[in-house]
C-alpha cells in the first residue's frame, strides 16, 4: 500500500475503533444489558455484592452514606386554598406509614422501607413493590423475579420472558414472574403478578433494559482488592510483630550446638536471653559484644497508602461519593465544601426516581382512602387537583454565618424564596414554619414572657408593653 493510500485509510476512520499495537485490541459487544448480564451471572453478581456489604466495613459505609442523602422523605400536602384538607391527607399519610399499616409484613414503616429499597437497588440492580388490596406493599428482592429452576408453571415459554418479566415486542413489562427461595437454593415458581400491581426500582442505563443492575457492579473489583489488600497488610504487619526483637552474639558457637557452650561473662555456661514484654519494661543484661535491636518492618509503606488511597477513591465513584467523605481530613474547608455541592447534584436523579415511585404509591393510596371513607373530598374536586410533594431531607448550613447572609440576600433580591430556602436546609414546608412561629409566638405574648438578645434588645415589645389598665 502506497503512502497516499495510507493517508486516505487514515482521513475516513475513527482512531479509537482501530486496534493498534500500543494497546489492548477493540471489543465488539453489542448485545442488550440482560444477554450480556444473564439470569446465572446476575445470581453471582447480586450474591457479591451482597457478601461485600455484609463483610467489608468500607462497602457498607458508602452504601450506608449514599442512602443518608437520597432515600429520606418529608410528604406535605399542599392543596391551594384548602389548609384543612391539605392535614387530613397529611395526618392519613402518617397514620399509613406505621409498619402494621404499609408493610404486609407489619415489619418497617415507610420510612424504612424506602431507605432498603434503595438500598436493595444499589446492591440488587432492582427490587419490587407490590400494591396489595389491602392497602399494604409486599417487598420483592431482585433475585426472586426470575424463571425458575423448580416447578415451572404449565404453558410457560421462556422465550416471552426477560429473567422473570414478562415483556411485549416493545418492551413493557406485563408480568412479573415471583419465585420463592428453597433451603437448597434453587428457586422454586411461586405467582404471576401483572404489572398494573408492581413498583421496579432499579438502576438502568439503557432503554432496552429490563432488569437493572448495580452501580457498585463497576467497583466490585475494586473494593475485592481493598478488602483483600489490608488482611495481607495487617498479616504482614502481625508477622513483623512476632519477631520485635533479635540478639547478636561475637560468639562463634551456636547455643544449641553439641559439646563446648559459651560462656557469659561470669565464666557460666551462656543460656538464650529470656525477655517477656507483657510483664512490663524489661532490663537487658548483655554479656561484652552482644547486642539487641528491634526489627523495623515499614509495613504497610506509604507507598502502599498512598495506592490504597487512589484505588478508595475510585471505589467510592461508583456511588458518586468524594474521597472527603470517608477521609474528613484529606481537603481543606473549601475543598470539602466544593465536593458536597458536586455530590448534592448527583443526587437530584437518584433522589426523582425515589420520589417518581413514592408519588404512585401516594396516589393509589389516597385512591383507596377515599374509596374506604377516609377521605371525603369537596363536592365536584377533581382529582388533578391534589397536589403533594416528597421533600428531600435538608443539608443544615455548611459556614452558618456566611451561608445564612446568602440565603437571606438570595431572598431579599427576589433570587429565591423562603420556601425555597426552607425546603433545601430543612427539608420543611415554610408555611409549615410560619405557623408553629405564629403559635409560638402568641403563647410568648400570652405569657408575657420578654425575650431579649445578649445587648439587651427586646425582641417581642408587645409581650411586655404596659396595658391600658396600667397606663390609668
Amino acid at each position: 500500500m502506497g503512502l497516499i493510500d495510507t493517508i486516505k485509510n487514515r482521513l475516513f476512520v475513527y482512531d479509537a475503533a482501530q486496534n493498534s499495537p500500543r494497546r489492548r485490541s477493540r471489543s465488539v459487544n453489542l448485545k442488550s444489558e440482560d444477554t450480556i448480564l444473564p439470569q446465572s451471572q446476575r445470581r453471582k453478581l447480586v450474591s457479591t455484592t451482597r457478601d461485600l456489604q455484609r463483610n467489608f466495613a468500607l462497602a457498607a459505609w458508602a452504601i450506608r452514606k449514599h442512602l443518608d442523602y437520597v432515600s429520606s422523605f418529608n410528604f406535605q400536602s399542599h392543596i391551594e386554598g384548602e389548609p384543612k384538607l391539605n392535614k387530613q391527607i397529611e395526618d392519613l399519610m402518617t397514620w399509613w406509614a406505621r409498619p402494621w399499616n404499609v408493610d404486609v409484613a407489619a415489619r418497617h414503616p415507610l420510612r424504612r422501607m424506602i431507605r432498603i429499597l434503595e438500598a436493595k437497588r444499589c446492591v440488587d440492580g432492582d427490587v419490587f413493590l407490590i400494591k396489595l388490596s389491602s392497602g399494604k406493599l409486599q417487598a420483592i428482592e431482585g433475585d426472586k423475579v426470575r424463571n425458575p429452576s423448580i416447578n415451572t408453571p404449565p404453558g410457560h415459554n421462556p422465550d416471552q420472558w426477560v429473567q422473570g418479566v414478562k415483556v411485549t415486542k416493545a418492551g413493557r413489562a406485563t408480568k412479573y414472574l415471583i419465585c420463592e427461595r428453597n433451603k437448597q437454593g434453587g428457586f422454586r415458581y411461586k405467582s404471576e403478578i401483572p404489572a398494573k400491581y408492581v413498583l421496579q426500582h432499579a438502576f438502568w442505563d439503557r432503554f432496552d433494559q429490563v432488569r437493572g443492575v448495580s452501580p457498585i457492579a463497576a467497583a466490585l473489583n475494586s473494593f475485592g482488592d481493598v478488602s483483600e489488600n489490608v488482611e495481607y497488610a495487617l498479616a504482614k504487619a502481625k508477622v513483623a510483630q512476632m519477631f520485635a526483637l533479635t540478639f547478636t552474639t561475637e560468639s562463634s558457637l551456636d547455643f544449641g550446638a553439641q559439646g563446648d557452650q559459651p560462656l557469659d561473662k561470669y565464666g557460666n555456661p551462656k543460656t538464650p536471653y529470656q525477655i517477656h514484654f507483657d510483664k512490663g519494661p524489661q532490663f537487658l543484661d548483655l554479656d561484652p559484644g552482644d547486642k539487641a535491636e528491634f526489627l523495623e518492618s515499614n509495613q504497610p509503606s506509604s507507598q502502599f497508602a498512598d495506592f490504597m488511597q487512589q484505588v478508595i477513591a475510585l471505589s467510592l465513584k461508583s456511588l458518586d461519593l468524594p474521597y472527603s467523605f470517608h477521609d474528613e481530613s484529606f481537603t481543606n474547608f473549601f475543598g470539602s465544601r466544593a465536593a458536597m455541592m458536586q455530590y448534592l447534584k448527583s443526587c437530584k436523579s437518584k433522589r426523582a426516581d425515589l420520589q417518581e415511585i413514592l408519588d404512585r404509591i401516594t396516589f393509589w393510596r389516597i385512591n383507596l382512602f377515599i374509596q374506604d371513607g377516609l377521605l371525603k373530598l369537596p363536592r365536584n374536586f377533581p382529582l388533578d387537583n391534589l397536589k403533594w410533594d416528597w421533600v428531600p431531607d435538608g443539608v443544615p448550613w455548611w459556614d452558618p454565618n456566611k451561608d445564612l447572609k446568602a440565603d437571606v440576600g438570595a431572598v431579599a433580591a427576589g433570587f429565591e424564596t423562603r420556601s425555597d430556602v426552607v425546603r433545601r436546609r430543612t427539608g420543611k414546608d415554610f408555611r409549615d414554619v410560619a405557623r408553629s412561629l405564629k403559635e409560638e409566638q402568641d403563647f410568648i405574648n400570652e405569657l408575657g414572657v420578654a425575650l431579649t438578645a445578649p445587648t439587651g434588645e427586646i425582641f417581642n415589645p408587645e409581650a411586655v408593653a404596659p396595658s391600658q389598665e396600667q397606663n390609668n
